[in-house]
């Protein structure tokens, strides 16, 4: 049984370019979604698997274009949807004059133009989302609230030996008192928009989830527990040990683009007996958490020391 979402997106191949930027600013938005074929299970098949994704989802995104136009499997998708009487949304990626059956598909439907105003067209959906999806609301002003009243700690996970394989693995956040005010505050605030939290039981369904510790929902109807992206990782860290993210990916579901974020911004470290690395982004050098290696953070601390004290004696 296909896992309950927000969103499914229906799209052609060879637009998918643009829609892997659709789904980055949904994942911005917290908006779980649906998405072939990576969503498909192992020994499944396309037949079976998107008639229950459309079944459960909330909202039908339509990426048009040309090729989507031209694809018969949109085509089945769409025709799926209004079968099951979800609300679609044209998303529109090209300029393209509706055939007979895609003008009698959406007929009265109104389309948001992406070429016209890439970012007012993500306004746009987000407003839809929220008008469908009343959730999306709450969820927005809790994290505005949270964000607001943060203690100013930046979260990092700690990384402890395990006694039985000396692999080293995410075990529990921890706040990590070195780190300045301000600076904390806004990598938090950058946590907040890109940890998705769940807006639906996964195992019933249930949209009454109620917060009852860090990253932990509890559903009031089944009482089971339900966990947003990064508690996700870190049970499965726990659970399994050492996992690249393509990895991670497959067996939560949460996006390979969360997992290196968190990754890039150290909340996670990749073990030193996995030989895949992140490059440092100033000289290249291999690192296992960040965007500079020790050497370039500490030029660039020199850098600002020296900075600072250049615009202190310039005012005198």
């Amino acid at each position: 049984m296909t896992d309950m979402n927000s969103v499914f997106i229906s799209y052609s191949s060879k637009d998918i370019e643009v829609v892997t930027r659709i789904v980055e600013e949904l994942d911005l938005m917290g908006v779980s979604y649906w998405k072939a074929p990576e969503m498909i299970p192992a020994g499944s098949s396309y037949a079976r698997e998107i008639p229950q994704a459309i079944q459960n989802c909330n909202v039908f995104l339509l990426v048009l274009s040309p090729f989507s136009q031209a694809s018969i499997w949109v085509e089945k998708e769409i025709d799926n949807a209004i079968c099951n009487r979800k609300k679609i949304i044209p998303f529109k990626i090209r300029e393209v004059e509706l055939n007979d059956t895609f003008r009698f598909y959406l007929n009265n439907v109104q389309m948001i133009s992406y070429p016209e105003n890439h970012q007012r067209a993500f306004s746009e959906l987000k407003k839809q989302f929220m008008q469908i999806m009343p959730e999306l609301v709450a969820a927005e002003n809790t994290m505005e609230k949270t964000a607001q009243q943060g203690s100013g700690m930046l979260v990092k996970p700690t990384v402890q030996q395990n006694e039985e394989n000396g692999r080293r693995r995410v075990l529990k956040p921890i706040s990590e008192p070195g780190e300045s005010k301000a600076g904390a505050h806004h990598q938090k605030s950058n946590a907040l928009r890109m940890n998705r939290i769940p807006l639906a039981c996964q195992y019933c369904g249930c949209k009454e989830l109620k917060n009852t510790s860090m990253g932990v929902y509890c559903c009031a109807r089944c009482g089971r527990d339900n966990y947003d992206d990064f508690e996700t990782i870190r049970n499965y860290l726990e659970k399994v040990g050492n996992a690249s993210a393509v990895v991670i990916e497959r067996d939560t579901g949460v996006p390979r683009r969360i997992i290196e974020y968190f990754f890039r911004d150290e909340y996670l470290e990749i073990p030193k007996n996995i030989p895949i690395r992140l490059s440092c982004e100033r000289c290249g050098a291999p690192i296992r958490t960040g965007t500079l290696c020790d050497n370039c953070k500490a030029g660039s601390t020199e850098k600002s020391n020296k900075d600072r004290r250049g615009t202190w004696h310039s005012r005198w």
